[in-house]
């Protein structure tokens, strides 16, 4: 089932929010955790500066198109960037279900390429794998290398270097 435009619009909110707050990026308005609910849920069309950012880079406000491609870049821009443990991201990539996120469950393979275009990933990838591979006796960390491995084993050689 796909996300209706409204959730899809939010997600890339909540995606471009985060990104800029962690980079110090001006966001135009406050940010959504310290906001009432009802005023914080209006942002995503009330918002000038994120509604400017997603025209500017990705195009016409009107075309779902628009949303997902700035919800799967934004989302894939804030994960690899995150502070999130790469064990963490290994997971996500893994699989769609390991974190609650609608764009990873929705756009997986989409999300991920995405992902895998940053050159940093690669590393982050091979740290994950390492962290898992240090408690083996972890059947949940055995089983996400195996699902990560059999999912990705093409991308590149991890174990080299």
């Amino acid at each position: 089932m796909m996300l209706k435009l409204k959730q899809l619009r939010e997600e890339t909110y909540a995606a471009w929010e985060l990104l800029g707050s962690s980079k110090g990026t001006y966001l135009g308005a406050p940010e959504t955790v310290g906001l009432p609910p009802h005023q914080a849920e209006r942002l995503p069309w009330t918002n000038n500066t994120f509604k400017d950012d997603i025209r500017r880079q990705f195009g016409d406000l009107r075309c779902r198109d628009t949303w997902e491609r700035a919800a799967i870049q934004l989302t894939a821009h804030q994960m690899v960037q995150s502070y999130m443990e790469p064990y963490e991201i290994v997971g996500y990539m893994a699989s769609a279900t390991y974190m609650r996120c609608y764009i990873r469950a929705h756009y997986g393979d989409r999300l991920i390429d995405a992902m895998l275009a940053f050159p940093e990933v690669l590393g982050i990838i091979k740290r994950g794998l390492e962290q898992l591979y240090e408690e083996p006796q972890n059947p949940e960390n055995v089983a996400m290398v195996r699902s990560f491995l059999q999912r990705f084993s093409g991308i590149a050689n991890l174990e080299s270097g």
